[in-house]
């Protein structure tokens, strides 16, 4: 299968919290992330739909605290595995270097 992905996937290991108006907050593990969006996978199969937004609160040893949460929007949706992908970009956060994770302070 040809990658159509446009940007570098790292494996993570933050986890995170989804929030939406109508289904609440729920935590999930973050299995990989780019600068584009995030790959998640759920304890339980929730009622995510492709286009649905929502926000992602990401936590984790590295990852600035006082982040806020982050608009995404759901591109893919398996069962429990969730492709989200950012809003609004987060190349100034966070990117992901050739030799590891590279955290920018810039906020």
């Amino acid at each position: 299968m040809m990658e159509r992905r446009r940007h570098k996937r790292v494996d993570v290991e933050f986890w995170a919290n989804l929030s939406h108006p109508l289904l609440g907050t729920t935590t999930c593990d973050i299995q990989d992330m780019s600068i584009s969006g995030v790959s998640i996978k759920l304890d339980e199969d929730l009622k995510f739909f492709v286009m649905m937004e929502l926000d992602v609160k990401i936590r984790g040893e590295g990852w600035d605290e006082s982040m806020p949460a982050l608009p995404v929007q759901v591109t893919r949706v398996d069962k429990c595995n969730i492709g989200l992908q950012f809003i609004e970009s987060c190349e100034e956060i966070w990117a992901p270097p050739e030799d590891g994770l590279n955290f920018l302070q810039t906020i």
